[in-house]
């Protein structure tokens, strides 16, 4: 559905971005001197302007194509086709160009790819000294070395340490990669097996468990993140979380917990602002109001507005008329609203389109419309909204 102007759109020497000219298979009925449109009839896809008399399609400004040195074809109008040419040694087909040469040089000169046919040369399959073989394992690593030209020169294999060492407080042991196991059993201490040998780990015996219930006294600190499968109870007087993303899977806080009784406390959420003073969102307890704070400064509230009392204000702010009268292009609408500050919709009374027009706030309870043709009787509805 389009939107009517039934006035010229003045753009101020804006630019119109990302618009597209009316599609149509057929011209427009009863066009207008300048009037445009892009013509889709028969896959024409053509621009097309209105002269006064007639239809013009609006033609690009290119006369004739003429193919160029390796190119072949030329027109003056409709679709152009240009094949490459073929010469000494080149073959060209749909999906390929072939170059039919033996090359024994590739250069690159300011971008351009020069071959130089003839026989291979000898530097060019010069060996590189490199035994074919496969190189790397698992006690070893390839060692590769690779020349300006990057070509493999040499390749060679590394060993690595195949015992990794642990050192304690009694001594220091071996665990042999790939055939030794590391095991660790116990609790206070751990008893491990280290290949064919036992070591002990003594362990502090107030060390946090992983299983079972325990009691832990003194402050403490955790440098990682936490997950607690299980409800957490803070039993305390602040409970204080420094971070800047809180995610809650409840849909509901509960605010004044234990709370028994009458209800005779306000709550809410208050925002801390530094140096300047806080602001609170609160039921008022007092009032049975919810209440934002205007002026934190003077502790100023105000009531949050409900539906009901936002509709019997919308009721009391606004205006609607029917115009047109089939021979006035200027129209004055008496509103009463006692302001300028004011809204101003128009609307077809037949289709039920917004449409635009000239509007001037003439004084603070008139306003006046303006078509660039007569509206017929009653034609466009008027509407028109307080907002101060």
């Amino acid at each position: 559905m389009a939107q009517k102007f039934l006035t010229s759109i003045d753009l101020s020497k804006n630019e119109l971005q990302n618009a597209v000219i009316q599609n149509a298979g057929t011209p427009p009925s009863g066009p207008s001197l300048g009037q445009i449109y892009f013509s889709t009839a028969a896959s024409e896809n053509k621009l097309y302007i209105y002269d006064g008399t007639q239809w013009e399609p609006i033609d690009g400004d290119i006369q004739s194509v003429t193919a160029g040195a390796g190119l072949t074809g030329s027109a003056v109008a409709g679709d152009v086709t240009l094949n490459i040419g073929q010469g000494n040694g080149i073959t060209v087909a749909a999906d390929a160009i072939s170059v039919n040469a033996e090359p024994t040089q590739f250069s690159f000169i300011s971008g351009i790819l020069t071959i130089s046919t003839g026989a291979i040369g000898s530097d060019e399959l010069a060996a590189t000294g490199v035994t074919a073989d496969t190189y790397g394992s698992s006690t070893a690593i390839p060692v590769i070395t690779i020349d300006a030209d990057g070509r493999i020169t040499s390749a060679s294999t590394q060993s690595i340490s195949t015992t990794l060492s642990i050192a304690g407080d009694t001594g220091t042991d071996g665990i042999a990669l790939g055939s030794d196991t590391l095991t660790f059993t116990g609790g206070d201490g751990i008893t491990t097996a280290v290949g064919t040998n036992a070591v002990t780990i003594d362990v502090d015996s107030t060390v946090v468990r992983t299983s079972g219930d325990q009691t832990i006294g003194g402050n403490k600190t955790f440098s990682n993140n936490i997950v607690i499968n299980g409800d957490l109870t803070v039993s305390g007087t602040t409970t204080t979380v420094n971070t800047e993303t809180i995610l809650l899977a409840d849909n509901i806080i509960t605010l004044n917990s234990n709370a028994t009784g009458s209800a005779t406390e306000n709550a809410g959420i208050e925002v801390e602002r530094g140096d300047d003073a806080n602001a609170e969102l609160r039921w008022n307890e007092t009032t049975d109001k919810w209440q934002i704070e205007i002026d934190p400064a003077n502790n100023t509230y105000q009531n949050i507005a409900t539906e009901d009392y936002v509709v019997t204000q919308i009721n009391n702010s606004s205006f609607a008329a029917s115009v047109g009268n089939g021979s006035d292009t200027s129209i004055a609408v008496t509103h009463g609203l006692g302001t300028r500050d004011v809204i101003v919709q128009l609307f077809d009374n037949a289709t039920y389109d917004t449409v635009y027009a000239d509007v001037v706030r003439t004084d603070t309870n008139n306003v006046t419309i303006t078509f660039a043709a007569a509206p017929s009787a009653n034609a466009y509805r008027v509407l028109v909204q307080k907002i101060s």
